[in-house]
């Protein structure tokens, strides 16, 4: 199949391309190369997706996605372009409502222009709120607790008018706390990882307790999905909630680095955690990678590049 990735030099989306290419698809990526982190470690994530034969567009999804989508016979696309993050979201509210939401729509409206057989959107674990316990898909209910994740509710929903108005066929990912090599450096244990590398002290902003998912689980699930053209939403998670204080407290035990804990900041929820019945019953979905197997390989990857 022809696939394509919006946000495809992204850590989710990058890695999604690898694997989709080894399955033998013909896979392209669009990414705008924004700045919200480095955009070297973007860069170097797209250099080896030419390296293995996958085109990469550069180009912003509201100007370009004519020209990428009309160029192309996709038989799914990957959207995966967004503006990620709840401190981020807290300073520019409405650049979130630009790159998440408007995004969306641009995206919905190409979708349904070029008539996409199969459309993926990528959601998040965010938009359940403060909640406890394994969340099922039913109880995000927009109590949400930061414009980062009142931006990807909203685009849930304007995918949902899309499916009911257009008969688009959509399916919806809320991911869980992913992390792996090559990640995001705002997340939790890459921060950690490298300041501890350095032998800096680790910083725990509250208590919070996380669904850690590993990436290789994270994009298995996404293909196994387009395999069984799964519409609806499901999560995709890890099912094992776990302490982010408790993660600091190995690393800085492991490379003799001090942890420091200071208030929960403004917009972060105390826990996530998945169940992800759904994506099992639909598309064979379990996650295998333990939390510890994941930093191992994250260590390992953060100390090649010192």
């Amino acid at each position: 199949m022809q696939i394509g990735i919006t946000g495809g030099a992204g850590f989710i989306g990058s890695a999604l391309a690898l694997r989709l290419h080894a399955s033998g698809h013909t896979v392209s990526v669009i990414d705008a190369f924004t700045d919200y982190y480095d955009v070297e470690l973007k860069l170097e994530r797209a250099r080896l997706l030419q390296q293995n034969g996958i085109e990469v567009f550069e180009g912003n999804v509201h100007e370009d996605l004519p020209t990428w989508f009309g160029s192309h016979s996709f038989a799914a696309v990957f959207h995966l372009a967004a503006l990620p993050g709840v401190p981020g979201s807290l300073q520019e509210p409405h650049r979130y409502i630009e790159d998440d939401i408007a995004m969306t729509v641009t995206v919905l409206e190409a979708a349904r222009t070029y008539a996409i057989p199969h459309l993926f959107f990528a959601s998040s674990s965010s938009v359940y709120g403060e909640q406890t316990g394994a969340l099922l898909e039913h109880q995000a209910t927009g109590q949400v607790m930061s414009p980062y994740a009142a931006a990807k509710y909203s685009a849930e929903t304007f995918c949902q008018a899309y499916q009911n108005l257009y008969g688009l066929q959509i399916g919806i990912f809320r991911f869980f706390t992913v992390y792996g090599p090559a990640g995001r450096p705002d997340m939790a244990l890459y921060r950690f990882i490298e300041q501890a590398l350095r032998g800096q002290p680790l910083t725990v902003f509250g208590d919070p307790i996380r669904d850690f998912t590993y990436i290789d689980d994270i994009t298995r699930g996404m293909e196994q999905a387009l395999q069984a053209q799964a519409t609806g939403i499901f999560n995709l998670g890890a099912n094992r909630p776990e302490s982010v204080r408790d993660a600091a407290a190995m690393l800085g035990e492991r490379f003799d680095v001090p942890v420091a804990f200071a208030p929960a900041r403004a917009g972060d929820v105390s826990m996530t955690w998945s169940n992800t019945d759904a994506a099992r019953q639909t598309f064979g979905y379990v996650p295998s990678v333990t939390l510890a197997d994941g930093m191992e390989w994250m260590i390992t990857w953060h100390r090649d590049r010192l």
